[in-house]
């Protein structure tokens, strides 16, 4: 009955999506209609959201045992794990300081890129420093920006 008196009008415009392309973390997709053209890409794990604090110590801990077992100055080993034990244990809040968590994770973070840039085990560690980090910023929220990756 409805379509008889309004009946049905086909869109001026039409919309499809011309492509979606997923390869490992990374997705890409694209649409167009009209004259009109948008794209959109991202990496997944940035985009996922509800990482819970037991995700994020999960994750520190990863980096952690990394740090622990790699093969550099018990002096640089203890500076970092001191700094990822705050931000550990400031995960480990009801309501974490998000910022405080950021601000010791970038100190891990800067003695790590010293050491990549200066020795062989440093460079594993960097990149599983990396991939953490990139883990955990989208539960730091605004506080991510201190990580500088």
């Amino acid at each position: 009955m409805l379509d008889k008196l309004f009946g049905k009008k086909q869109p001026d415009q039409s919309q499809t999506i011309s492509g979606v392309t997923v390869t490992g973390g990374q997705f890409q997709t694209g649409q167009a209609g009209g004259d009109l053209t948008q794209s959109q890409s991202g990496q997944m794990a940035t985009q996922q959201q509800g990482l819970t604090g037991a995700d994020v110590l999960a994750l520190l801990e990863q980096l952690r045992g990394a740090i622990a077992t790699t093969d550099i100055s018990a002096e640089q080993k203890e500076e970092m794990l001191d700094y990822l034990k705050s931000a550990q244990r400031e995960v480990g809040k009801e309501k974490p300081d998000k910022e405080l968590v950021g601000r010791n994770l970038k100190q891990v973070g800067e003695t790590m890129k010293t050491l990549k840039e200066t020795t062989e085990a440093g460079k594993s560690l960097w990149q599983t420093g990396v991939d953490v980090f990139k883990a955990v910023s989208p539960w730091l929220g605004a506080a991510a920006a201190l990580l500088s990756l």
